[in-house]
């Protein structure tokens, strides 16, 4: 069977005329370590969302390859797994790889007691898997308890986007099993940069979790979503090409719904037109991919000297626009095999499918997941020394500003005004204010952990929690006393004493003399 060349490497052309090169190792510092951690999590995560889809609708279909299927989404668990125990150990890992892979094979048992028709079995195998949410909510919680209740929805949703995703593709509500695809996606990899904000938090030493909020690794994990995305999502529609499959039309269109957010980003960056040029080009690529399929499917000959064709012009369209886009980089020849050697797994994927062989087409498949990321990373590079003021490869800060008086509802954040349903009081000498409203004007992250009536912040890397009743704090993990005013209860809001917040988080305070009045200031990252 023929083969698609290098010379047919369309992503690798057009990117490399966009990015700068660098060689020799270099030492990785605290805040690339983080930033490290919030790709690799993110990719991880992405990734199984994705696989465990796909797997659930083979192991539906009964699909010749569905065992290779779910072996591929074992894997991804081992790399979980491995990413665990590089962090936490070896004891995270056993405990985390057992849970996981249960959870997986349950989302697999699922499908597969569909596709006997067993109602009994598919509503066994439900509760099944709310019990392992709840087991993956407390491990989770465990490992990372500073992130409190953010972290008990979590697996939930994403049980619930898996589950959606398969309810419909069984109802051949084509449509609605891939919006939920995309939604599991998105949802997995913002709990991955959730838990990656937590790991780095815990681990100051290894992390500066500063590395991994900036604008320019913003910009790097958009773009390796994104192209992740494109990567899986054209791997399948190429499948349901060649299968025939009924839900084909549905794969692609969520394969153009990734293009459209793929051009989005694009024109952030260089505008409308730009991206609307960018658009034309990409989808342009990503039909004649499919075209190629299609022709290779059928041994249609002339089809597939066709479809490359169109392909090489495609390929010349978004060289072009990025040369266009981004010309003072140039074109980097050095960096051409390593991009070839990405659409070169993608075309060996399909041909192993074609031929039936299934082990090979998912380990490129999983090579070309893989080496979208440091595409994305070479992008984001390229973009940021552009543009660097646009794309800091530092914190952006601004300075945030409260005012609140004693005994008044009204909050004002930089000169915004806020209605609180509860006033800052003075109580035994002690002022104080409502913990929620105030840490959420200057960009925190609140939630309230039941079980232990403790309120949990997160800001800027950093981790604080608040239990009610007690004056003292735990910030980053570590103990400080509040002077003896607890923080209380008060018509259904916790409120904490000024001077407790303020030492426990660095805001500054200035207190009216005689108006009551309280002024708060300071400095968080902004982000994009």
């Amino acid at each position: 069977m023929m083969r698609l060349k290098g010379k047919l490497a369309l992503l690798g052309l057009c990117l490399v005329l966009l990015m700068p090169y660098t060689t020799g190792a270099q030492a990785v510092s605290a805040r690339d370590a983080a930033a490290e951690l919030r790709v690799r999590l993110d990719a991880l995560f992405g990734e199984h969302a994705l696989l465990a889809v796909f797997a659930m609708q083979k192991r539906y279909d009964g699909a010749a390859d569905r065992e290779q299927a779910a072996a591929g989404l074992g894997k991804n668990t081992e790399r979980l797994a491995a990413t665990l125990r590089s962090t936490y150990g070896e004891e995270a890992a056993k405990t985390f790889e057992p849970l996981w892979s249960s959870y997986v094979e349950a989302l697999l048992n699922y499908a597969q007691a569909a596709a006997a028709g067993d109602e009994t079995a598919r509503t066994q195998t439900a509760n099944g898997l709310e019990a392992y949410a709840k087991e993956l909510a407390l491990f989770w919680t465990r490992l990372l308890p500073d992130l409190g209740a953010g972290l008990e929805e979590g697996p939930k949703r994403h049980t619930d986007l898996m589950l959606q995703a398969f309810d419909a593709y069984a109802d051949k509500n084509y449509a609605a099993a891939y919006k939920a695809m995309r939604e599991a996606y998105a949802h997995a990899v913002a709990s991955a940069d959730l838990l990656a904000a937590g790991m780095a938090a815990q681990s100051p030493d290894r992390f500066d979790a500063s590395g991994m909020k900036t604008r320019k690794a913003d910009l790097r994990a958009a773009l390796g979503r994104l192209l992740g995305e494109h990567a899986l999502t054209a791997a399948f529609a190429m499948q349901k090409s060649i299968d025939g499959a009924s839900d084909f039309d549905q794969a692609a269109a969520a394969l153009n719904e990734n293009a459209e957010d793929l051009a989005a980003a694009v024109a952030s960056v260089y505008g409308e037109t730009a991206g609307a040029s960018f658009r034309r080009a990409w989808t342009s690529r990503t039909r004649c991919i499919l075209d190629y399929a299609k022709a290779a499917a059928s041994k249609d000959e002339s089809a597939r000297t066709i479809a490359a064709g169109n392909l090489e012009k495609a390929q010349a369209d978004l060289a072009q626009f990025f040369a266009n886009a981004n010309p003072q980089h140039g074109s980097k020849p050095e960096l051409m095999n390593g991009l070839n050697t990405q659409i070169g797994q993608v075309t060996l994927a399909l041909d192993h499918d074609v031929l039936g062989e299934y082990a090979a087409a998912y380990a490129n498949m999983e090579t070309a997941y893989a080496q979208m990321l440091p595409i994305a990373d070479l992008l984001a590079q390229g973009i940021s020394d552009q543009y660097p003021d646009r794309f800091p490869d530092a914190p952006a800060s601004v300075q945030k500003t409260v005012t609140m008086q004693v005994g008044e509802t009204e909050l004002t954040v930089n000169g915004q005004t806020v209605r609180m349903d509860v006033s800052p009081s003075l109580q035994e000498g002690v002022i104080y204010i409502p913990l929620r409203v105030v840490a959420e004007a200057v960009g925190a992250t609140v939630t309230w952990d039941e079980m232990t009536n403790t309120t949990r912040l997160a800001w800027d890397g950093n981790q604080a929690s608040f239990p009610v009743g007690s004056d003292q704090a735990e910030v980053n993990g570590r103990k400080k006393s509040g002077g003896g005013a607890p923080t209380v209860m008060q018509d259904g809001r916790i409120m904490v004493p000024i001077d407790v917040l303020c030492e426990m988080t660095g805001w500054k305070a200035e207190l009216g003399k005689d108006d009551g009045s309280i002024r708060l200031t300071t400095t968080v990252e902004e982000r994009s």
